[in-house]
């Protein structure tokens, strides 16, 4: 293991009205973010949060011990019961998600101890321990998580609790306390989820919840999966919010997706979708009444058409059978100025290589190409170096080029249709495919396989495999490896072309 990373969380007992921060020493005032802005610009996805970015977990079971020293009086008498309590608290979430524990007895050693190594200097040392100690006294309880980094997961392997020694003094607030610090201890951090037992600084507040709630659930579930013997359904895919830039007003936005993977071991249905300002639309995808099956996805497809210039934001509801998912959907209108007549513009179409599914993807729209890049996407995909240029909007004389995605069940891909007969043709024979862009971008079709002076060949290339995909090149070279690998080349004429780029 290398790369050794430590996060720390706390439980405040004082009330909403005088927060402090999370902070080894709390502060004498707060300044929280509202979960809407003053201005309505924008809302904050209800959503489970965790401790690390990207997330740690435990790989196996947290074996922790408890050490009585220090317990306050009207405690100390009956050390079985607190550790009874601090079991049944941890039960909570064992009884929610696939997190396991192991009591291993009584230490002496403290929570929090740090081994002081000449060489690599002060390091964690890797016993999970419960204890008393002095905290800040607005502080009823304080956690540390140690993660370290293993290949490309990252794993907890250390997580201390101390419990105040002057303000936990009854065991209904030692539940409450220590409920809320285990869900630390196994990688949650504040919801901004108000009605959430991890609720606290700096989005929401504490509160006096002693039950994991809806939002706490999903997020242990989403790190841990679901207990033995559990039949749920529930998706973790769902992103905090949407961006859409800037978009002229009177105009629509390229389509976003949204995909919801069911996680669960049991059907996710949708009930209802909805979206709380006609400035933004849902127009494909996810219908009312779909059922999504488990490891199954659908995705829906979202467009912004500003009214007017200047910020807008919205709310897209999902209602499933797992309760409400929410989407922050943002944009900024403007007005853009007629200007006089120019060569039509082009955008680079981007491919990408995903090694986990073997895939091959390509695109044009930049927040697609900004999370590819970031990596902010289940599996790595990773930029080929090549690209071709197409026209965002039609031209005269280009052929309509849609995008469609192909679910899980027949490649978990997309297929982009070279002209409006095809889309058509392909969403008939096809009923399952989900249409993102009617209109994704725009491009010459050859003729008897010749393209115009000013363009170039496209190959489309499938695969011929039972996960469908497809690769677009204007690279000859390129078409004929594939083909010598087994792919198989579409298009017309000859040489078998299938679109033609604009130089």
């Amino acid at each position: 293991m290398s790369a050794l990373a430590v996060a720390f969380a706390a439980m405040l007992l004082i009330s909403p009205a005088s927060l402090g921060q999370s902070a080894p020493v709390a502060m004498d005032h707060a300044i929280l973010e509202a979960p809407i802005s003053a201005t309505g610009a924008s809302r904050i996805n209800p959503k489970y949060r965790y401790l690390f970015a990207p997330t740690a977990r435990w790989a196996g079971t947290l074996h922790w011990k408890y050490n009585h020293a220090n317990a306050p009086a009207s405690l100390a008498g009956d050390k079985a019961a607190i550790v009874r309590q601090l079991q049944a608290s941890f039960d909570k979430w064992t009884a929610q998600c696939g997190v396991a524990y192991a009591y291993d007895g009584e230490t002496t050693v403290p929570p929090n101890n740090v081994i002081n190594d000449p060489v690599g200097g002060p390091r964690p040392d890797g016993a999970s321990v419960v204890g008393w100690g002095l905290l800040d006294p607005g502080l009823g309880a304080w956690t540390q998580d140690w993660w370290s980094q293993s290949g490309a997961d990252r794993f907890i392997f250390d997580a201390d609790m101390t419990l105040s020694v002057t303000n936990v003094n009854t065991l209904d607030l030692l539940d409450r306390l220590a409920t809320h610090e285990w869900g630390h201890a196994i990688g949650l951090d504040h919801s901004n989820v108000e009605a959430a037992i991890m609720a606290g600084p700096p989005l929401t507040h504490y509160n006096n919840l002693a039950l994991p709630q809806p939002d706490d659930v999903r997020g242990c579930r989403c790190q841990y999966g679901l207990p033995s013997g559990t039949s749920a359904a529930y998706a973790c895919s769902v992103p905090a919010q949407i961006e859409f830039g800037t978009v002229a007003t009177g105009a629509s936005s390229a389509a976003q997706s949204i995909t919801l993977t069911n996680s669960g071991n049991a059907p996710l249905s949708i009930l209802a979708v909805g979206v709380n300002d006609a400035q933004f639309a849902q127009f494909a995808g996810c219908a009312q009444g779909t059922s999504i099956t488990p490891g199954a996805s659908c995705t829906l497809q979202i467009r912004a058409a500003p009214a007017s210039a200047g910020a807008i934001a919205a709310q897209l509801t999902i209602q499933t059978n797992d309760g409400e998912y929410g989407v922050a959907l943002n944009a900024t209108g403007a007005r853009i100025a007629a200007l006089p007549a120019a060569e039509p513009s082009t955008a680079d179409v981007i491919e990408y290589y995903n090694k986990t599914l073997d895939h091959y993807f390509i695109t044009w729209t930049p927040s697609e190409i900004a999370k590819l890049d970031a990596g902010e996407t289940p599996t790595r995909w990773t930029r080929t170096g090549l690209a071709f240029k197409a026209y965002a909007t039609s031209q005269a004389g280009t052929s309509n080029v849609c995008r469609l995605y192909i679910p899980p069940a027949n490649g978990d891909s997309h297929f982009f249709g070279r002209s409006s007969a095809e889309c058509s043709a392909t969403e008939s024979t096809h009923s399952d495919f989900v249409v993102e862009d009617p209109s994704y971008m725009q491009l010459d079709m050859p003729t008897a396989g010749v393209c115009a002076a000013g363009t170039q060949p496209l190959y489309r290339l499938f695969d011929n495999r039972a996960d469908v995909n497809h690769r677009y090149v204007t690279d000859r070279t390129v078409r004929d490896q594939m083909t010598a690998a087994g792919w198989l080349a579409e298009g017309d004429g000859p040489d078998l072309v299938v679109l033609c780029a604009p130089l």
